[in-house]
């Protein structure tokens, strides 16, 4: 006997996939690449979102602060630190575009003055 069957496969993404607009930026010591544990805090609860969504692609932006020396690579150091922390924990190397940005141009008048822009912003692509 045999029979033939029909089936239709609805793919399913969790509704924090298409509500969530932007993910937690991490931020660094001044020089430094090293994740510190507040570094690791945010890229945690990224990962939460990462994890439900499989989806979703990101673009890893490496940002140094005007001051900070060789901003380049430092930007660039940044950025893959965080590469690694997503890929180390599940996240596939094929989700994701990292890239340094180098130095931030400008002068802030926030709170945390150049420490805004020691950091790692993960964007979401859609």
């Amino acid at each position: 006997d045999s029979r033939t069957m029909t089936v239709t496969v609805d793919w399913y993404e969790a509704a924090i996939c298409r509500e969530v607009t932007e993910l937690s930026g991490t931020f660094f010591d001044r020089n430094s690449s090293v994740l510190s544990d507040d570094a690791m805090n945010s890229l945690r609860d990224n990962m939460e979102i990462l994890s439900e969504c499989p989806n979703m692609n990101v673009r890893v932006e490496g940002i140094a602060a005007p001051g900070e020396r060789l901003p380049q690579e430092l930007s660039e150091d940044r950025a893959r630190a965080v590469e690694q922390y997503y890929t180390e924990n599940g996240v596939s190397a094929t989700r994701m575009v990292t890239i340094g940005n180098g130095r931030a141009e400008g002068l802030t008048s926030k709170k945390e003055g150049l420490a805004q822009y020691r950091r790692v912003d993960t964007i979401i692509v859609r």
